[in-house]
């Protein structure tokens, strides 16, 4: 259900409705149903959001919203800082048209305060040191370097694709090639390289579609959510892999229920508790399936008609040049497997073995991101200070010896900076550990639980969690 945003919520609104009106907080606040992930089209209440406490209604933008359903995820909301941390200048003009009102005056957020204010501070600091400008040579370099490890893949084809060990190193190449193209396509989509966007989808949709055979749009429509409610249950869709891979406690209450009351799925109950009860044996080979599952993914949300399956949420709009792009991706690959394996079974042997060493190789640094960290309910994550929401969600990853830390940065893009990335989602990769120890610092000084460790024990974490959510299951069963 939307939010129950009443008139009796405002006071002293104006009879002829040409002024603004004014709104408690704490009302607008408290509209919002925790329990419920679905919102009515056919109801008539604003969808009100607070940002710099004034109030919008963007119950008619959001079909129209260029992030997709993410927009949703803030309703009832105060959603300031969001708002600021994934949208240009150039988006105020917009926020603009769906002003109704502000803030009552003697109930409007001005502390100068806290871990929001001197975080907000820290990043106007950041900005003046140079640390949201990305090196175009640094970028010119990754790009290239990686093509060239497709270079590398298919030239072992070339001499050795008659030879089982040479198809099996070359799948090993074409995986990394696969893994480091996901890393830099997620670069450009944050908009992290170029100021112009533009640019930035021109390279994601080279390095993303052509490359990697990923949709730009399914995946800012799964990642921008992400990033609005890190680890929220119901919200988040990197938590929503249930029953395949299944997070939290909270995703199970379905599979005790009779058969008329659970909730439409793919599997059977049998099935979902089978798996669930099972998960940490199936773990890694799951993660092997990764990338063929992403790459369908992709090319239903691209074709025309395409529907969700779960909801009637907006999503994100889909440039018709992106299937062009996921055609011509598998089309330089089965073609490379056509003209240079000669034999059958060392063609299937290829496919396979690529795409197993690409899922494995992505998902394993995917995975360490949040998963195992703290799931939120909604009433939580509404409850919580947007920032401290981002930090007690992630992991960090560092080399157990600091000597190897360029390689850790290197495997897993900077994504290893995952905390200091969902602060700062648009700073490029280079400059993260220039921030680092400061947020840290900061963090612990208002006790607000910050989480590095190393990708073996972050592994073990993940492992850890899904045991408990099993042992969970058994004894529910």
């Amino acid at each position: 259900m939307p939010p129950n945003v009443t008139s009796e919520l405002i006071l002293d609104a104006p009879t002829n409705n040409k002024g603004p009106k004014t709104f408690r907080r704490a009302d607008i606040v408290k509209s919002l149903d925790h329990g419920q992930n679905q919102t009515d089209y056919s109801m008539d209440e604003p969808w009100n959001i607070i940002i710099d406490n004034k109030v919008y209604d963007i119950r008619d933008f959001v079909r129209d919203h260029p992030g997709g359903a993410v927009i949703l995820t803030h309703i009832g909301k105060d959603a300031t800082d969001a708002f600021s941390n994934f949208h240009p200048e150039s988006a105020y003009e917009i926020l603009a048209n769906l002003y109704v009102g502000d803030i009552a005056a003697d109930d409007m957020v001005t502390s100068k305060k806290g871990f929001t204010t001197e975080l907000r501070d820290m990043k106007q600091q950041f900005k003046n040191l140079g640390y949201f400008e990305s090196s175009k040579a640094y970028y010119t370099f990754k790009v290239l370097t990686n093509l060239s490890i497709l270079t590398i893949s298919v030239s072992i084809l070339i001499r050795y694709g008659g030879t089982l060990s040479g198809v099996l190193l070359s799948s090993f190449f074409m995986g990394v090639f696969w893994q480091q193209c996901g890393w830099l396509s997620h670069d450009f989509l944050h908009h992290q390289v170029f100021e112009q966007r533009k640019w930035n989808n021109v390279m994601a949709h080279f390095l993303g579609a052509i490359c990697l055979g990923f949709s730009p749009s399914w995946w800012k429509d799964k990642h921008n959510t992400h990033h609005a409610s890190p680890n929220v249950h119901g919200q988040d869709p990197d938590i929503s892999t249930h029953p395949i891979l299944t997070w939290s406690e909270y995703a199970l209450s379905d599979l005790f229920t009779s058969e008329n009351d659970a909730p439409p799925t793919i599997y059977s109950p049998e099935v979902s508790r089978f798996l669930v009860k099972y998960q940490p044996l199936f773990y890694f080979p799951i993660l092997h399936f990764a990338r063929i599952s992403w790459c369908i993914q992709s090319f239903l949300f691209v074709l025309p008609g395409w529907k969700k399956f779960e909801t009637n949420d907006p999503r994100m709009p889909v440039n018709p040049a992106e299937l062009v792009g996921l055609v011509l991706h598998h089309a330089w690959y089965f073609i490379t497997i056509y003209l240079f394996i000669p034999k059958a079974w060392l063609a299937l042997a290829f496919y396979f073995t690529s795409q197993a060493m690409g899922g494995l190789l992505i998902s394993l640094v995917f995975v360490l991101n949040h998963n195992g960290m703290k799931i939120l309910t909604m009433e939580e994550s509404h409850n919580m200070d947007f920032f401290a929401q981002q930090v007690v969600t992630g992991r960090d990853i560092i080399a157990s010896n600091p000597s190897f830390q360029w390689c850790v940065d290197w495997f897993c893009g900077g994504l290893n900076y995952q905390i200091e990335h969902h602060l700062f989602p648009t700073m490029p990769r280079h400059h993260f550990h220039k921030v680092q120890l400061k947020i840290q610092l900061l963090c612990e000084k208002y006790n607000i639980p910050y989480h590095r460790t190393t990708f073996i024990k972050g592994t073990q974490e993940v492992l850890r969690r899904l045991g408990q959510v099993s042992a969970a299951s058994w004894k529910l069963a």
